[in-house]
């Protein structure tokens, strides 16, 4: 039986024809590839066109339009003669036939069209008029010897263009010259074999003569010349400062302008990159022929369904720096082509400068599956990964299908989001002020930590039963830490609680009564929260080894007042440029850094109810800083680093403290709704890795930021692609192998083989590492700390937030260094960070930062990636409100005790901000009657011989006792 034919529905008529009926795409457009069928039948593409035709209808032929003007035999000087009146006369209609055979034109042995068209090139000098070609045709009665060349005067408004259709909001319509109804036609009459043209030309009207902008003969010349040297922009001053030389203003004269000669260079430097019609075809194949002699080769990247994809390497950056990438960014931009193509790269660390080892353009359409750039990411960086890079650390902005793609290829690496670009998130985020968070699931959240209650919870989520959030302060509530004898308990550790009985005799001193317990009967030294402020038990006083003290995050902040923040803290050296501490509090008060017209998104926004509305804040004005504080601090502890408490502590108990502070932070100014939004977007155990470099506590990578990709894009759009007018995807290929990589090629040379014999030049990295050295070295100190410069830490606790990893205790223990140590200066990734000498001897380099000397340790602190675990702002779960209220644990309300500095304490390793506190304020008597409580203590405890207790103290005190130890 046979089948029907394929058919088709056409767009205009909306008929269904067979295939047929549709004709095939002569080139690859906006609507369709190559070969591909039109959208509309044959029958309606000619309707439209004879609809066209008669909205801007042809002159008639010449033997039918009715003319009986009588044609004069001329030559040529007499013809030029008569031409020169056409633009005095009120109406020129005239008829010549004219032998050309004297003229030294060799017109005979040319195409007619030629001759034709150098005659009306001619004429159009002559004439002070331009005429262009409209059509041509065969005339009649010569029987196929004769054609006819029509032509229109440029300047009639019959033969105008139709505007162009603005697009979207913006109206882009362009001046246009003017316009007559001077209804001029020329007739060229072509003769084969003939040297007697026949010329025929009707003007009706006269009007201001054609100025001519095209780009001169001579022009033309010296462009083609030059076009491989000289970029457009340098051209045109050329042609300024040639054309006005020894000219006054009203003797220069210059009709065309910049754009011509850029038009004109891109129509000659085309030959270089244009290998195709389609740009991405023309690429690829341009890659296929230059790739050996430009050092670059495509990658072989699958193509997802509604993708187009360009992926090619640097080989001779891959070939030398793959084996020692240790940290990889990637990232990507837009506007760099006109293809809408996103563009990508992926650009490694190489003692401090960025390298790029290959790049990936994609373009995605509507018909594309969900996560299809993801996909094709992971195919990207697996060609990476099969050329020989494994890194350490990979950096990316918050893009999920980057970090996914980057999580699935290299499982083992520590995955760092860009600390700039996480921070803009937040900052947006908070912004936010009527948006609901997403779903919080309080019960992960209070199964992993305790001591959050299931009771604070967003509003969309609380039921009628449980009691009424209040409102958050109109300004945030100092915060504090709750000092035990004048000392913070760092550390709450996770075990079950230790309940210990002190027998009076050890607080002989204490009176009770005959039915009280002892103030400490019921102390609690693990619990998951700090006790109650009791004066009989605990004291506040400033502790310059604690996080307590003068430091902007333990400062109310003021958001009307108009002094510099930096200049309350007190401290010096809160207002150097490499300190993170500054350029969080600037990037938190520029308006310039976030849009607060972009919509919220959807993973983290929920749905509003009735209670979201009337005066439903998201988060005030004035507790966003503080949170913003918080999170930077968070995300610069690490395990290696030491804090002002002395004592170090491990990945899970820095993530543990600082969920601790944050929570308690929210929950004293009442920020429910933030704090969801916190759990679920960074503070839970999937998203926590993400960002907080502590997660991997083998190594601390140099750079915490994408910026050398970001600088490689500004160096392109800056320095190269400014120059082009929204360039095809083929041209900006060519731009980014011929003009942006040489100068990383240079760098990279510089790196690998130095040259020998002379002094090596500081690399900007060394540059600005020493400008920061110089800084710190002026800055006073005050307060003592314990340094270690064989393994270059500190105590004070700034060296966290350094982008160097200095602090000023430090330098100003070394003092300066000479040039040659700034020459060969490395920041390494695992103590001593810095070879610096020690008493005559200069350290061997803790590690190898080639030929992935590092694998070694990349799978001790991180677990293998589930294939099935991915990461994705689309996959947040739905809303679901609980079904029952959850049970109260304690009261909400109430605020954690102050000391007398206005200062909350809390345990997450000091103060809720970034420490700068030099402060030297002991009570002597008080420490010591405080340590020899603990040895009674320990040594009572020590008879019930408890394993957890001792172990417990041992570990509480482990700074204590290297101190006596040290000084025994």
């Amino acid at each position: 039986m046979p089948t029907d034919p394929p058919t088709k529905t056409c767009n205009k008529c909306k008929k269904e024809k067979t295939l047929d009926q549709f004709a095939q795409r002569a080139r690859t457009t906006t609507h369709g590839a190559k070969g591909t069928l039109t959208a509309n039948c044959n029958d309606c593409v000619g309707k439209q066109r004879s609809n066209r035709a008669a909205k801007r209808p042809l002159p008639p032929d010449e033997e039918d339009d009715g003319s009986t003007t009588p044609v004069k035999s001329v030559s040529v000087e007499e013809l030029w003669a008569e031409l020169n009146d056409i633009v005095e006369d009120e109406e020129f209609a005239r008829a010549y036939r004219v032998d050309f055979s004297a003229v030294d034109w060799e017109l005979v042995d040319e195409d007619s069209d030629v001759r034709a068209r150098k005659v009306a090139g001619v004429i159009s000098d002559r004439t002070s008029l331009h005429w262009t070609f409209e059509k041509k045709y065969m005339l009649k009665r010569s029987e196929g010897q004769s054609r006819v060349f029509v032509f229109s005067c440029a300047q009639s408004n019959t033969r105008e263009h139709k505007a162009k259709t603005p697009r979207g909001d913006k109206p882009r319509d362009a001046r246009r010259m003017p316009r007559f109804d001077c209804g001029g036609w020329l007739y060229v009459t072509v003769t084969e074999g003939s040297s007697v043209l026949g010329i025929r030309i009707k003007h009706l009207e006269p009007h201001t003569a054609y100025v001519a902008i095209d780009l001169p003969d001579r022009w033309k010349e010296y462009i083609r010349t030059h076009a491989k040297d000289q970029l457009p922009g340098a051209i045109w001053k050329h042609i300024l400062a040639t054309e006005g030389e020894g000219k006054e203003v009203s003797e220069i004269h210059i009709p065309f302008r910049s754009g011509a000669v850029y038009y004109y260079w891109n129509h000659v430097c085309a030959q270089e990159w244009k290998c195709a019609e389609d740009p991405l075809d023309s690429a690829k194949e341009w890659l296929q022929k230059n790739g050996a002699a430009c050092n670059v080769a495509t990658l072989d990247v699958t193509e997802e369904p509604g993708t187009r994809v360009l992926a090619f390497q640097v080989t001779d950056f891959m070939k030398e720096w793959a084996r020692n990438t240790q940290e990889l960014a990637m990232d990507s931009t837009w506007n760099t082509n006109s293809g809408n193509f996103e563009m990508f790269s992926a650009v490694a660390a190489a003692d401090g400068s960025g390298v790029p080892l290959a790049f990936l353009m994609i373009q995605t359409s509507k018909d594309a599956a969900q996560y299809a750039k993801q996909r094709v990411l992971t195919s990207f960086l697996g060609q990476l990964k099969k050329l020989g890079v494994d890194p350490e650390f990979t950096l990316t902005d918050k893009d999920w299908s980057e970090i996914n793609a980057m999580r699935h290829t290299w499982p083992h690496a520590k995955h760092q989001l860009c600390f700039w670009h996480a921070l803009r998130a937040l900052k947006q985020r908070l912004a936010k002020n009527r948006d609901a968070p997403a779903h919080y699931n309080v019960d992960e959240a209070h199964r992993e930590f305790p001591f959050i209650k299931k009771e604070f919870l967003p509003v969309g989520q609380r039921l009628d039963e449980n009691p009424p959030q209040p409102k958050p302060p109109d300004k945030p509530i100092p915060r504090v830490r709750l000092l035990v004898g004048g000392r913070p308990p760092v550390f709450t550790p996770a075990l079950p609680p230790i309940r210990i009985r002190l027998p009076a005799a050890i607080n002989p001193d204490d009176e009770q009564s005959a039915g009280a317990s002892p103030p400490s009967e019921n102390f609690d030294l693990e619990a998951d929260q700090p006790v109650e402020d009791d004066p009989a038990t605990t004291d506040e006083v400033p502790d310059d080894r604690s996080d307590s003290g003068t430091h902007w995050g333990d400062r109310e902040h003021e958001i009307d007042d108009e002094d510099d923040p930096v200049d309350e803290w007190g401290d010096p050296e809160a207002i150097l440029t490499d300190d993170f501490r500054r350029q969080v509090d600037s990037f938190a008060q520029s308006a310039d850094n976030f849009d607060e017209d972009a919509p919220t998104d959807q993973a983290e926004k929920g749905p509003r109810t009735a209670r979201h509305k009337g005066d439903y804040q998201f988060c005030p004005a004035a507790h966003r800083l503080p949170i913003m504080r918080l999170f930077s601090k968070h995300a610069s502890l690490h395990p290696l680093l030491p804090e002002r408490h002395g004592v170090a502590r491990s990945s899970a108990e820095i993530r543990r403290d600082a969920v601790y502070e944050m929570y308690q932070h929210c929950s004293t100014n009442h920020l429910s709704e933030v704090w969801a939004y916190l759990w679920t977007s960074w503070y839970s155990a999937k998203r926590w890795p993400l960002w907080a470099r502590s997660a991997y506590a083998e190594s601390i990578p140099t750079k915490r930021t994408t910026m050398m990709v970001e600088a490689l894009w500004r160096n392109l759009k800056r320095l190269v692609l400014h120059q082009y007018n929204r360039p095809r995807v083929d041209l900006a290929v060519y731009a980014v192998v011929t003009k942006a990589l040489p100068p990383y090629r240079l760098t990279l040379s510089q790196i690998l083989r130095p040259i020998a014999g002379r002094s090596k030049a500081l690399s900007h990295t060394q540059e600005a590492m020493k400008k920061a050295w110089k800084r710190l070295l002026a800055v006073p100190i005050k307060g003592t700390y314990t340094l270690d410069v064989s393994r270059w830490t500190c105590d004070c606790g700034s060296q966290k937030y350094h982008a160097y990893l200095l602090c000023k205790h430090l330098v100003q223990e070394v003092g300066p260094m000479d040039a040659d140590w700034w020459a060969a200066v490395v920041r390494y990734r695992i103590p001593p960070y810095y070879r610096v000498s020690t008493n005559g001897l200069v350290p061997p380099a803790p590690e190898s930062s080639r030929n992935h000397a590092w694998l070694s340790r990349t799978t001790k602190g991180l677990r293998v990636l589930d294939p099935d675990d991915d990461e994705s702002e689309q996959n947040a779960p739905p809303f679901t409100p609980p079904s029952s209220p959850p049970p109260i644990e304690s009261s909400p309300d109430k605020a954690p005790a102050t000391g007398a500095d206005g200062l909350m304490r809390t345990r997450a390793g000091g103060g809720a901000g970034f420490e700068l506190d030099d402060a030297e304020s002991f009570d002597t008597a008080e420490i010591i009657d405080l340590l020899e409580f603990g040895v009674r203590t320990l040594r009572v405890q020590s008879q019930a011989r408890d394993p957890r207790f001792t172990n417990n103290a041992v570990r509480s005190a482990r700074g204590f006792i290297g101190w006596a130890q040290d000084v025994r």
